[in-house]
This record gives structure tokens, sequence and C-alpha cells, in this order.
């Protein structure tokens, strides 16, 4: 049986204005639908995200969805699910998003969370940040539709003991039509970094000092095999002071005029060559 998305909405006894619960519904399923859009453009997959309704239960409402058959197969469909369950952590930590630099730690927080789930070779997950900022707005204009007292629980049937409540009080002010319309550069070199965080489990992002540019960014080891082998402690682990030679991309990102200095964005480890070691030996992976 293919795995179904919840959304279940908990209204008020005897509420006001009662056509909106309806109308809520319909604003979370199509951003929902939006966003599984966005995340199978993210992958690399040329077709339509689509939602079937397989049922709708009273009482409070609870639509049952499952993407049409043939479109994404099980494994990403649980993928997209977790990545769900990945913004809507994410959007219970404020309630308000507005900045691109927001929409940013949003967007890298739901590829990290893709890319841990994706267990066969495809495209490194690339979210497209003004469109995020699009599938933001949508659950924005569903939560207006709630009302204080009334929730919204968004869960999975292949994990029902995870169920997400929604922040309904969050809201997103930023207008997508504006944003991210800044100029981008699209940079590959080799370079040598200095591991200031490191990740010992999944494909979440690393922190490093880059020597060349000398500056701090967060990047994605993207060298499947280096990172597999490190985590599972077969290399050894990196010291504060020793270096790694690395081939790395990246976006330099430049906000119109006005609107803030140029940023590293997208970063990338697509290859690690060497790790120089403090001790004056290198480690050859």
């Amino acid at each position: 049986m293919p795995p179904e998305l919840m959304i279940k909405l908990k209204y008020l006894e005897n509420r006001n204005n009662p056509a909106e619960v309806f109308e809520a519904m319909a604003l979370y399923i199509n951003a929902y639908k939006d966003f599984g859009q966005l995340l199978t453009n993210s992958v690399g997959l040329k077709l339509d995200f689509q939602f079937q309704l397989n049922d709708i239960e009273k009482s409070s409402i609870l639509s049952k969805l499952s993407a049409l058959p043939n479109s994404i197969d099980a494994m990403l469909e649980k993928a997209f699910y977790s990545s769900g369950n990945s913004l809507f952590q994410a959007l219970k930590e404020t309630n308000e998003t507005k900045s691109e630099e927001q929409v940013e730690s949003v967007a890298v927080s739901i590829e990290s969370t893709l890319a841990d789930n994706i267990k066969y070779k495809i495209a490194d997950p690339y979210i497209d940040r003004q469109n995020l900022a699009y599938v933001l707005k949508g659950f924005s204009a569903a939560n207006e539709k709630i009302n204080p007292g009334e929730s919204v629980i968004i869960m999975s049937s292949h994990q029902p003991e995870q169920k997400c409540n929604l922040n309904t009080s969050w809201r997103f002010t930023g207008n997508p039509k504006n944003m991210f319309r800044g100029s981008t550069e699209c940079q590959a070199h080799r370079d040598k970094l200095s591991v200031k965080i490191s990740v010992n489990e999944g494909n979440s992002v690393w922190s490093f000092r880059s020597h060349s540019l000398d500056r701090r960014f967060c990047a994605r080891i993207t060298h499947k095999e280096w990172l597999e082998s490190y985590q599972n402690g077969l290399i050894q682990a990196i010291g504060p002071k020793d270096v790694i030679e690395a081939d790395i991309s990246y976006d330099i990102y430049t906000p119109p005029k006005g609107k803030g200095q140029p940023q590293i964005r997208n970063a990338r480890i697509k290859e690690i060559v060497n790790v120089h070691r403090n001790n004056g030996r290198q480690y050859e992976l």
C-alpha cells in the first residue's frame, strides 16, 4: 500500500464562518502539493507531482492523500514526507519568516533531510529558494484561516507515531516576487579547508573555513564514499588543525544594491583529495 499523507484539522465546536475550515484544508493541500513539486524538481525529476484524495473523516477534518501512482516511487514519497516534517519543525522555532537569510536556512535544512532519506544514486538535492518562498507563502495563507484554539496535525502512514503539530501562529511576511533577485555566479575550484563543525551521521551540512577565500561557510559533502568511510570510523577524525584539500563548488549570491553583502550559498564538497594532518604526516584518501 502506498504511503499516505494525512492532514488533520481540529476546529472549534460551533465555529463562526465554518467555510474557512474547508478553505484552510484546501490551502494546506495545495501548499503541500506545491512543496512536493519543489522537492521533485530538487532531485532532477521531470514530472508533475499530484495528489489523489483517498478518504475524508469528519468530527475534525482528516484528509488522506497519496501521490498519484506511477509518478514517484514509495521510497521517494517517504523521503518527501520526512522533508515536510523537517520544514514544519523549522517553522516551529519562529512565528515569522520574512528574509532571504531565513528562507536560505530553511532550504539548507530541507536539502539535508532529503539527502539523508534518498538511498540510491540521484541528483544531489537543490531547493530553488524563490519557489520555496512561494511555498511558504502558501502555508502561511492556510494558517491565516485557523482560529486560536484550533490545531493542524500532519502525519504519514509509514510513520504514524511521528505526528507534526503545525505552528499555526507562524506567518510568512516576505514578498516572494521580490526575493532572490540578485545575481548568482557559480564557482568551482580546489581549495584547502579547515573543519569548524563536522557531522558524524547523515548528510547534514558541515562548517568550514576556506584558506583561499578566508571565509567561513557551510557545505554538504557529496563525496559519498569518503563520507561513509569517515562516519564509519575508517578514516581518522579530522582535528582542529588538520587541513582538507578538496574540490568544491558554490554560488556567490550578490543581493540587489543596498540589500546586503555577497554570500556563499549552495556550497558542495565534491571530492576530498587529501587530508593534511597537523602531525606532519599526510594521509592520502
